[in-house]
């Protein structure tokens, strides 16, 4: 009698191309909505590190936005030494070890209100899209928006293929022309399109999604969100700008059939 043996999982080529890599990094984190985030601080009038569970969202140009309360240590921490690392795993997978990871070495700068009024909107509501419940957050104790800029990237992609490398023009992406405006095209998405949605989370997930909305978009891919649980999907090609993120979504609804 033959014995049926089962093949070893392919292990994803090793590549070259690094924007390539830094683009598959960030599906990966766009993937997760919390993260290791490592300041430097003094205990017993030492330095150490202090790791601690932060929720995050990825902005369209691949800063990581973070929400953090002025009575947690890890602030003051930052107000003192703005030099941070922010960790992402696979919280989910059995082998932790041969899963993807990303750490990024990073500098905070708090994103002031008063100095900086767009940019706090549009950094607090796309956390808010993501996080409702921490609109509350201000109820109750001051908190502050921090903007973790990449500086270095440390990437495991899988057990022995790590790469590890300077951010400056690999990490950071073009703020698309559409910024400020996309939610014209959500809402169209969301109002017009939701059969393409729920096609999007058959084909390209393996899903059947209920109730699926388009929930936030980017340069390179889309979150939609489903039963309060969100999903993140990479385009083809870019979209950075109305026509190229009208073209991308079309060009994976061709790839859904009804």
């Amino acid at each position: 009698m033959t014995e049926n043996v089962k093949a070893a999982p392919k292990r994803p080529e090793i590549l070259k191309d690094m924007k390539e890599v830094s683009k598959i990094a960030r599906s990966f984190m766009k993937q997760w909505d919390c993260g290791v985030l490592s300041t430097l601080g003094s205990y017993e009038e030492e330095g150490f590190p202090l790791g601690s569970i932060t929720p995050y969202v990825l902005t369209e140009e691949g800063e990581v936005i973070i929400l953090i309360s002025d009575l947690a240590p890890h602030t003051h921490n930052i107000w003192k030494n703005p030099r941070v690392c922010f960790t992402v795993f696979d919280m989910e997978s059995n082998y932790k070890q041969a899963s993807p990871r990303v750490s990024l070495i990073s500098k905070a700068s708090q994103v002031n209100e008063d100095k900086e009024p767009e940019r706090f909107e549009r950094v607090s509501e796309k956390y808010f899209t993501f996080f409702p419940m921490a609109r509350n957050y201000f109820k109750a104790h001051n908190f502050y928006f921090f903007s973790l800029s990449p500086v270095h990237v440390h990437f495991v992609r899988t057990f022995g293929q790590i790469y590890d490398y300077n951010a400056e023009g690999l990490w950071h992406l073009p703020t698309p022309e559409w910024k400020g405006t996309e939610a014209s095209a959500i809402d169209h998405m969301n109002e017009d399109h939701a059969d393409t949605l729920k096609r999007y989370g058959k084909t390209l997930l393996g899903k059947d999604l209920n109730d699926v909305e388009l929930a936030a978009v980017d340069s390179e891919g889309f979150h939609m969100k489903s039963e309060k649980k969100f999903y993140y999907l990479n385009f083809k090609g870019e979209a950075n700008d109305m026509d190229g993120l009208h073209r991308e979504f079309v060009v994976l609804a061709k790839a859904c059939p009804p």
